[in-house]
């Protein structure tokens, strides 16, 4: 049976992260996170009872990059996994920012660079 969608389920993950710098605190009804590695900071806010998670991307204490994306239909471990990896993905990597389409359909892409190759930091590995 799937994990449960609640504080504690999240509060137990987001605890058992660790390879950088971790604050962890409420914020309303959410959790908000804040990893740290050298000049880089990810803020992770996540609700605590709503499938959502929230991405503020740093860089010298100014913004950098946000978005966000829902937990759909994963359970709750592969999610919490997977914005660990996204996390990871920007925090030890060189990471850019990068304008993709044409006109009015342009997007931007936030990327790290591994092995020489450039990605998507919210690339599935």
């Amino acid at each position: 049976m799937p994990q449960e969608l609640n504080k504690q389920a999240i509060f137990e993950y987001l605890n058992s992260w660790s390879g950088f710098d971790k604050s962890i605190f409420e914020a309303g009804e959410a959790y908000k996170v804040i990893l740290t590695s050298g000049n880089k900071r990810v803020v992770i806010t996540t609700p605590f009872e709503v499938g959502e998670i929230f991405l503020d991307f740093i860089v010298d204490n100014e913004p950098y990059y946000s978005n966000w994306y829902e937990i759909m239909e994963d359970p709750l471990s592969e999610f919490m996994a997977y914005t660990w990896q996204v996390a990871d993905n920007f925090l030890s990597n060189n990471t850019r920012v990068i304008s993709k389409g044409w006109w009015i359909y342009k997007t931007q892409e936030l990327q790290f660079k591994s092995n020489g190759t450039w990605s998507n930091v919210f690339n599935k590995i």
